[in-house]
């Protein structure tokens, strides 16, 4: 795809339609450190595809996924309490379904630092991760969690197989919001094929396509999420590599998410499955993400306009969360650090960077409360609950402005 052609990145199919273009963009996760600021930075077309014959939206430019998530990358699900707090709830959930008794086996592809597996650890399961992502991965084996310091590619199977118990199978694989990032699934599923047993269940969690439309959450559209998934394009893509899905419901995390159920062999589907596709029959996915860019245009005159008044008031403004998302926002509607002091981060890895791009500083969260600006932009707007409330429980009286899906002043 980078040489020009469109091609589907699942089915092949050659007659790709563009159906939202967001310009020009840098790596939404290349957080540099403040020292490094004022160096130059590579920018990549950033364009949303639709295949008519899979369903799949896309990506028009693939970025290899060793430089996507390469030792740029910090993102860490165990700084969000309610993700870890979600994770735990949901691991409890799994090994109920599905019977596990502990010392079976749970893999992770795209671990992270681990948050997940350590809640399946915790329940007496064996657990391994596999995670490609330097910074990420370290963390996972401080904690005490197994992982493979490798992207999860050719010659994965070996090594996970080698790291296994012996007489042991995989009774669990996991997949949470890694189905977007590879740069090769049809790769990556015979594989995860590969490792399974007939009893073995993928479990797997993507960004909702559909909740991305209905909310206008086009700052979820970044480089390292190279597809966007309904339950449609998953089916079918799935169906190419021998997988069948089961069970599909709809969860909250990440603005809206489709966690998947599939199994090897074929198997009764559940009434879930028709629920979710009867939601997204109400949607034409093409046309929709066409008509965002006029909506898109719209918020960012009414952002910048706010933006500049509360300048011209003498109002503080910051940002609340240096998520990949806020890159793809700020970026797009052009803020920078004359509208924007910082950014308020609780992410280690994040705090003394700049944003990419627009290079506005990502500083602790613990100055916001020394020093209260006027206004916090929303960033992480998908926890915006349990941010407000812990702003206010610790003091800040200010007031949040939230960006997606129209700009609301709280």
């Amino acid at each position: 795809m980078n040489d020009g052609e469109m091609v589907c990145q699942a089915c092949g199919f050659e007659d790709l339609e563009k159906v939202l273009d967001l310009g020009f963009q840098p790596l939404c996760n290349e957080f540099r450190p403040a020292t490094q600021a004022s160096g130059p930075q590579i920018f990549y077309p950033l364009s949303l595809c639709h295949c008519p014959k899979c369903a799949l939206v896309q990506l028009d430019y693939i970025i290899p996924t060793g430089i996507a998530f390469g030792e740029q990358y910090t993102y860490l699900t165990g700084t969000s309490r309610s993700l870890v707090e979600y994770f735990s709830k949901l691991a409890g959930e799994l090994v109920d379904r599905f019977g596990l008794q502990p010392g079976d086996v749970v893999l992770e592809i795209g671990s992270n630092d681990g948050t997940f597996l350590a809640a399946f650890k915790s329940l007496g399961m064996v657990v391994l991760g596999v995670e490609g992502a330097e910074q990420p991965a370290a963390i996972a084996k401080e904690r005490g969690v197994p992982t493979i310091g490798r992207f999860f590619g050719t010659g994965s199977v070996n090594a996970v197989r080698e790291q296994l118990p012996p007489g042991k199978g995989v009774r669990l694989v996991l997949g949470m919001n890694v189905l977007a990032h590879t740069d090769n699934i049809s790769e990556f599923l015979p594989l995860v094929v590969e490792l399974m047993e007939e009893d073995s269940v993928f479990v797997s969690q993507s960004h909702w396509l559909t909740a991305l439309i209905r909310k206008f959450e086009f700052d979820t559209v970044y480089h390292e999420h190279l597809r966007y998934y309904t339950l449609e394009s998953l089916t079918n893509l799935f169906k190419q590599h021998g997988l069948n899905i089961l069970d599909a419901e709809i969860k909250d995390f990440y603005g809206g998410s489709v966690l998947v159920y599939a199994s090897k062999g074929p198997g009764a589907t559940s009434p879930g499955l028709d629920k979710v596709k009867e939601q997204e029959k109400k949607i034409d996915v093409a046309q929709s993400l066409k008509d965002m860019k006029l909506v898109l245009l719209e918020n960012k005159a009414q952002m910048l306009n706010l933006l500049v008044d509360l300048k011209k008031q003498g109002k503080r403004v910051i940002g609340v969360g240096a998520p990949m998302k806020a890159s793809t926002l700020l970026n797009f509607y052009g803020i920078t650090p004359d509208l924007v002091e910082y950014l308020a981060e609780v992410n280690e890895l994040k705090i003394g960077t700049v944003v990419p791009g627009v290079r506005i500083p990502v500083i602790s969260e613990d100055e916001v409360f020394l020093d209260p600006p006027d206004y916090a932009i929303l960033l992480s707007w998908n926890m915006a609950d349990a941010i407000i409330a812990k702003y206010r429980e610790s003091g800040y009286k200010g007031k949040f402005i939230l960006p997606v899906p129209r700009v609301e002043v709280i």
